[in-house]
């Protein structure tokens, strides 16, 4: 079904009043107008002096909240958080110059992660251009920030006039909502933010009309055969069905049943299927599932993927075996993702649930297949076999993996958990259990670490009902962390579990096994020194907790999360873990190594 907007295709810029003359409307305040419209309820940002206007106009009204940020990629990273949980546009507004560039690693991780995601930053008035004004970010200067921009995002255009700014803010919020969606740049000067819109300007409606995208029939009945008659098919759930997975889920699982029809997920998709689900193989891809790889080592005659490109960390590394798979279905909204690592036998362009939803339904038409005796066998033996979180650990000292098994026991249905990027990357892939409606977010696009610190934050303000929790390493944290004290300053009860152990870990463990151990697992090279974390996240205004043994563990996430909802204050869990334990990223370090032309010492 077409849903479409229902208010009429043009407006006029200005409300009309009883009597008198109609009231101007600056451009700023258009732009918040148009964020209410689109039920947007959330700015993140650093101001500045030129985007004064917009901090003004944010300061005169109470529909949409202004969140300031610490710096402005933990702005960034706000918003994408308040995206990725709320499903609505993220917004983020900074200054001119180093405001936008500072913005940049946030924005990009948004665009290659598909978060729809618009950055509005400030430039100098436009009679100032080419005088080398402070902050000025133009060709005419020498830096252009539009042009940055334009290489990490859907789009990113100047605006010249007042009166094309209605149309090109439109546009931009359509193109950010667009299947895949994306982020945006705008970029205000400064003279433009305080003028009125002409009277007369035509406006055009902002809101994306969303359509169901057409899918052919018979294309997906010809995969629904295929997957009928493969001896051992595979479902592969990429990051691009997440979208359609929350009214899926028991029709699927009912469709994956019915077919005996094993089922994984990318690193980013992880969490879309109950992972203890009998066919659920769990995570395939870096530091994912041994059941995953046990399947494939034996063969797979189809594989049928949905909204993934099949990059690095969701293809293992550009693995062999998925190269082997004579068939491949690949699903997908964007032509260009599809054959990005290996050819697709079947290349679909579509969006991932109105291709889910016309495959089940078309099962519902056939009686079902014979039961595949030897199927369920091969897959109740895999998932007989103990997994990670299963296997004792002997001593008392904290690990990784102590972390993790009470962390599953905190991924209750209204839990949302964001990992960042390092070593806790693949404890997370590979340890933890994750059961819908639980959520779990991963930014693999751009693999930005201290992304966590900002995105739990604008996730908990975009779903308050919902507990928020960051599972972040200690390097990670030390790059972001400091958005902490916006989260206490606003009254913002998230709960961030710190993995510490004074390493920049996943290089310290990743250099080792590349040089084939030429280097104690103790060398400080790349030590973090001294740090006390405990005292840092406390002179922020968090209320800290320090782990020292496993059995401290959940006596203290179960004080955390108690008091982050009762105190509206947020909680740091300080693991100190033991850095010599290796996450299991074995693949990941193999094929950097291999990349490098790297190997043992006297290796051709």
């Amino acid at each position: 079904m077409e849903l479409t907007d229902a208010r009429p295709e043009i407006a006029d810029a200005e409300p009309v009043a009883a009597s008198g003359p109609p009231r101007p409307v600056s451009a700023v305040d258009h732009f918040l107008d148009s964020l209410h419209a689109e039920g947007v309820d959330a700015v993140f940002g650093v101001p500045g002096g030129h985007i004064s206007a917009l901090t003004q106009a944010l300061r005169r009204q109470q529909r949409v909240r202004y969140f300031i940020a610490n710096h402005e990629a933990g702005a960034a990273f706000m918003a994408d958080g308040y995206a990725r949980s709320g499903g609505k546009l993220g917004v983020c507004t900074v200054t001119a110059g180093p405001g936008a560039t500072n913005a940049i690693t946030g924005v990009a991780s948004a665009q290659l992660d598909n978060v729809p995601l618009l950055l509005l930053s400030g430039q100098t008035a436009t009679d100032r251009f080419g005088q080398s004004a402070i902050q000025e970010s133009t060709s005419e200067n020498g830096i252009n920030t539009v042009e940055m921009l334009r290489h990490c995002t859907a789009s990113s255009t100047l605006v010249s006039d007042v009166r094309s700014f209605p149309r090109l803010l439109a546009r931009a919020m359509r193109t950010a909502h667009s299947k895949p969606a994306g982020a945006v740049h705008l970029c205000l000067p400064a003279n433009i933010g305080n003028q009125p819109i002409p009277a007369g300007t035509k406006i055009p409606p902002v809101s994306a009309t969303r359509h169901a995208h057409n899918v052919c029939v018979e294309e997906t009945r010809a995969v629904l055969n295929m997957i009928r008659r493969a001896k051992r098919p595979l479902l592969y759930l990429g990051s691009g069905a997440r979208e359609a997975m929350p009214g899926l889920h028991e029709a699927l699982s009912q469709f994956i049943e019915t077919h005996c029809l094993p089922t994984v997920t990318s690193v980013r998709g992880k969490g879309l299927l109950d992972e203890d689900h009998p066919l659920s193989l769990g995570v395939y891809g870096i530091g994912g599932s041994s059941r995953a790889d046990r399947y494939l080592e034996h063969g797979v005659d189809l594989l049928v993927v949905i909204g993934s490109r099949l990059g690095e960390w969701s293809s293992k590394g550009f693995s062999a075996a998925l190269h082997a798979i004579p068939t491949l279905v690949q699903v997908d909204l964007k032509l260009a993702n599809i054959g990005q690592t290996r050819p697709a036998q079947v290349p679909i362009v579509a969006e991932a649930g109105a291709f889910l939803r016309t495959l089940i339904s078309l099962a519902r038409d056939l009686q079902a297949p014979a039961p595949d005796a030897r199927r369920f066998e091969e897959i109740a033996q895999l998932q007989s076999l103990p997994r990670p979180q299963e296997q004792p650990i002997e001593d008392d000292t904290l690990k990784p993996q102590h972390v993790m098994r009470e962390l599953n026991r905190v991924l209750r249905a209204d839990t949302d958990l964001y990992v960042d990027m390092g070593n806790c990357t693949a404890w997370a892939a590979n340890y933890l259990c994750v059961r819908p409606p639980a959520r779990i977010f991963i930014p693999c696009g751009l693999s930005s670490m201290g992304w966590s610190c900002g995105a739990v934050i604008g996730g908990k303000i975009a779903r308050p009902e919902r507990r928020a929790v960051s599972l972040v390493g200690d390097g990670a944290f030390l790059m972001n962390g400091s958005e902490i004290g916006v989260a206490a300053k606003y009254g913002i009860g998230t709960v961030t579990i710190i993995l510490q152990d004074n390493y920049l870990g996943t290089v310290n463990h990743g250099e080792r096994a590349s040089a084939d151990r030429a280097y104690s697992i103790d060398d400080p090279y790349y030590s973090l020194g001294t740090l006390d974390l405990e005292a840092f996240s406390r002179a922020l205004g968090a209320r800290s907790h320090a782990v020292r043994r496993p059995s401290q563990l959940w006596p203290c996430l179960a004080d955390a999360f108690e008091r982050a909802e009762a105190d509206k204050q947020p909680q740091v869990v300080v693991a100190h873990i033991d850095h010599r334990v290796c996450p299991p990223y074995g693949d990941r370090f193999s094929s950097v190594s291999k990349a490098a032309g790297g190997g043992p010492p006297g290796a051709a």
